[in-house]
């Protein structure tokens, strides 16, 4: 099955400039830039049903320093977030929920 795991991943040293659109530096100014204190993410989980899928995402927000997570079934593969069937939630200090 295809497991996908969105959670945002805190910005280390005040946040993140990333850009948007065409992004140029003009004057030494960057231009179509917005400021992030977290980065969005959603990445694939390796497992053949729902216990393995919740263990893996588990380990990988332990490692991203993210609080939450949300677990979809995607059977489309897709990188797009929000995309496929959300199964779970996860909370540090909660644990998980279902939906």
């Amino acid at each position: 099955m295809a497991y996908f795991l969105e959670y945002l991943i805190p910005a280390e040293n005040g946040g993140a400039d990333v850009p948007v659109g065409d992004a140029a530096v003009v004057d030494g100014t960057p231009q179509g830039v917005v400021h992030l204190d977290t980065l969005p993410a959603r990445s694939r989980i390796a497992a053949e049903a729902i216990e393995g899928a919740r263990t893996e995402a588990e380990n990988l927000l332990q490692h991203s320093k993210a609080e939450t997570g949300e677990l979809f079934d995607d059977p489309s593969d897709s990188l797009e977030a929000g995309s496929g069937r959300k199964v779970a939630t996860f909370r540090t200090g909660a644990g998980w929920s279902e939906g």
